[in-house]
Parts: structure tokens; sequence; C-alpha cells
């Protein structure tokens, strides 16, 4: 925010106090707000922290992924199914996160979501040991030293609660037998 901005707001602050502490009283902070985290932003910042906490470079935006992320996540949300589409045709060629939670929810906590699976991940034994029904293939995507690239998309699902989120990664990674990182 502007220091201009500023001292208009706090002058404005002064003469409406000075003028009845009533109208002091109904100052709206609205106006202070911090600014709203685009949620491309919100998807890289997530997933290059992750990775910076195990020593691997940092992933960049790539529109072309964020246009097929799109595109999946819209037919992800008709039925808010979390389902992957086999005949949506990057299944070799990108890798992929998926998410759905009830309620709606933001690009940095989706992408937190797949991070969290790194208290499962056993660096040392370079394996999973995540409880029955939990894994962390979504974990091991976003930190894969190999991929480089990050396009994702997140949208409410049709019935206006739950949230679907995809994210698409260049050059794909969770090869078996392979380290992430």
């Amino acid at each position: 925010m502007s220091p201009l901005y500023c001292s208009l707001v706090a002058v404005l602050c002064l003469l409406l106090a000075s003028a009845s502490p009533a109208a002091a009283a109904s100052i709206s902070v609205s106006a202070v707000q911090s600014p709203v985290v685009p949620t491309p932003e919100q998807f890289l910042r997530v997933h290059n922290e992750a990775r910076a906490a195990v020593g691997v470079p940092p992933l960049s935006w790539n529109g072309t992924l964020q246009l097929d992320a799109m595109r999946y996540v819209g037919e992800l949300r008709r039925d808010c199914n979390l389902r992957p589409l086999t005949a949506w045709g990057t299944a070799a060629v990108y890798g992929r996160n998926l998410f759905k939670a009830y309620g709606r929810h933001t690009g940095a906590e989706a992408a937190a979501f797949w991070a969290d699976g790194r208290r499962w991940y056993d660096r040392d034994a370079g394996r999973c040991a995540a409880p029955p029904g939990q894994t962390c293939d979504a974990y091991t995507q976003v930190v894969w030293r190999a991929t480089t690239q990050l396009g994702c998309s997140r949208r409410t699902c049709r019935n206006g609660v739950d949230t679907v989120a995809v994210c698409e990664y260049y050059p794909p990674g969770n090869y078996v037998g392979q380290r992430p990182y």
C-alpha cells in the first residue's frame, strides 16, 4: 500500500474521530486488508516451500499445464467425484495430483494437503511409511527432483460446497525404483 494512501486514510480517520465518536466507530478497516494472493502463486509457493525443505530446486509455472489442469478440474467439478479420467491422454506425459475436500479451499490448502505426505515419507529408507488408506505419492510428486514445471487449477464443485483441485507436473515423477530426491 502506498504511503500516500495510508496518509489519506489516517487523515480521514482523524477528521471523522474529531467530528464525533460515533462516526469514528463506524469506520471500516476493509480498506486496509492485505491483498488476495492469486491462486497460481498460492500453488507455486507451497510447492516450492516443500521442495526447498528437502533441497530440491524450485518449480516454474507453465501456462500449458495450467490450461490442462483447468480442463481436468472442470470435468471433475461436474459430479464432484475425484476420479482419474482415463481418456484424458496425458497420463504418461504429465504427473498429476488430485484434491477434493468438503468446503471451499484455496490453492495453498490443496497443495499443503499434498505436501503433508512428508510426515510419512522415510527419507533415509527412500520409502513411504504411511498408515493404511494413506499414501506419499502426492508428496513425492510435489518434491520430485526431475520435475521442473507446474500448472494447477482449483474450482468449487457444482454442489456449491466442495472444492476440487488438480496440479499437472512436467516432467512427471513417481517412477518405481527411483527416489524423489
